[in-house]
């Protein structure tokens, strides 16, 4: 009953003191205003968050390359300025008035925020007054700043920027993922001794603690899975963990790349950028732009440490000036298909699960020289045989006729693409697979 009569009291408040505000724009603000179609737009709080404001860099590129220019206080009878601070002393969320500047050129378009606490324990309400065909560029900058705030307070997720979410909590384990010992461990070690000890050293000799991986590999090897392992290992640790997609309209940019440096060198924790498909990134016309991020030349580093971990599935398709310059990029690891019969034997045995029995081991010298993609989809495809003929155990015939069907469209793929002289993906047992920085 009291929870009740409390959420009431506070749906009560909002509605309230957003009747209030919303009256005071139509009737005292927009009847002074020269702009035609304005609108006003419920807007989160972290608009107005002083630490995420002064943290914007000025010269953060918004659609219709506009850039945020800053914010003048303004009087408003309807609403208090009133501060909240953080343990550290930095002012956090603030209420009252504001005009927001954004320019672009000559060409400059203010936006009202007016932001007020409704509730004693400082619950609070943000408004946002502004042309209809602004709306894009508001979008984006209001992305930002909750990227901002999301790196001062991380959450167990990882941060997307460019995809179609906001965020994803990676499922998968470090013992899954299953490589050559060895290059496990050595690529384990240097992600972890970067953060526990390499910072520091960094710091010593006057670099920025900013350090680039690069994990290469045919396609299905495993670089995706290894990204989410390493990601989930980076978020127990309590970092903030950011991914850099291509997945959305704007396609592989530079301005991705260095939103994500941005909301790296404002986070209070060491970070991991997850970057995959580097050589999208490298086109001609950005090109420039991204060696001087992998230079650290041109990027706000976090002091607490950031790595910087690519993948790409065509090292030949990236820039000599990339591989083999140093510094760009620190190491690279190669990323193989199955080399032995234990790796291939504990894939198999992963993706069948309880379905796994001793006579499957009859297939598995024939699954060492594929890619880990592979032979989870070997898998995948018996076990829905299994299903559709609603079978209690998978017979060794079952698998082998899997492998068989699907070894055949690979080499009918193969065959394909080498008469028409496209370029033709590693096969099965392939000697490329080696380990260089």
């Amino acid at each position: 009953m009291n929870r009740y009569y409390d959420d009431t009291i506070i749906n009560l408040g909002v509605s309230l003191k957003l009747d209030v505000m919303a009256k005071w724009i139509e009737t005292d603000w927009l009847p002074k205003q020269d702009a035609p179609e304005i609108t006003t737009l419920w807007v989160m709080d972290s608009v107005v968050h002083d630490a995420v404001l002064r943290k914007f860099k000025r010269d953060f590129e918004l659609p219709d390359q506009m850039r945020f220019a800053g914010e003048t206080p303004m009087d408003c009878p309807v609403v208090v300025r009133v501060n909240e601070h953080m343990q550290n002393g930095e002012i956090a969320y603030r209420s009252g008035a504001f005009v927001y500047r954004f320019e672009q050129g000559d060409k400059a378009t203010e936006v009202l925020v007016i932001a007020s606490r409704y509730t004693d324990d400082g619950r609070m309400i943000s408004l946002a007054a502004m042309p209809k065909s602004f709306i894009l560029v508001w979008t984006a900058f209001v992305a930002e700043c909750e990227r901002l705030l999301r790196a001062m307070n991380p959450e167990p997720k990882v941060m997307i920027i460019g995809g179609r979410t906001a965020s994803f909590v990676p499922t998968t384990r470090w013992d899954e993922v299953i490589l050559p010992e060895n290059l496990k461990e050595d690529l384990h070690h240097d992600v972890e001794t970067f953060f526990t000890k390499g910072i520091d050293v960094y710091k010593r000799l006057n670099l920025k603690p900013f350090r680039k991986l690069l994990l290469a590999g045919v396609p299905g090897t495993g670089k995706t899975m290894l990204c989410s392992a390493l990601a989930a290992w980076a978020l127990e640790r309590g970092y903030l963990v950011i991914y850099v997609s291509s997945a959305d309209q704007m396609g592989a940019t530079f301005g991705k790349i260095q939103q994500a440096l941005h909301v790296a060198s404002y986070s209070q924790v060491p970070t991991l950028i997850l970057l995959e498909e580097l050589d999208a990134f490298l086109h001609d016309r950005e090109k420039a732009l991204v060696l001087n991020v992998l230079d650290g030349s041109e990027s706000s580093i976090n002091d607490r440490g950031t790595m910087l971990i690519a993948t790409t599935n065509y090292p030949e398709a990236i820039d000599e000036r990339v591989l083999k310059r140093p510094g760009r990029l620190d190491r690279i690891f190669i990323i193989p298909e199955t080399r032995r019969r234990e790796d291939a034997e504990k894939m198999l045995r992963l993706y069948l699960g309880s379905m796994w029995s001793d006579e499957h081991k009859a297939l598995v010298a024939r699954l060492v020289g594929y890619p880990g993609a592979f032979i989870r989809e070997v898998a995948i495809y018996a076990l829905t045989q299994v299903a559709y003929e609603d079978l209690d155990k998978l017979p060794l015939a079952t698998l082998e006729k899997s492998y068989n069907s699907l070894k055949e469209q690979i080499d009918v793929r193969d065959d394909f693409l080498t008469k028409r002289g496209g370029i033709s993906f590693f096969g099965a047992n392939s000697e490329s697979a080696v380990e260089y920085e």
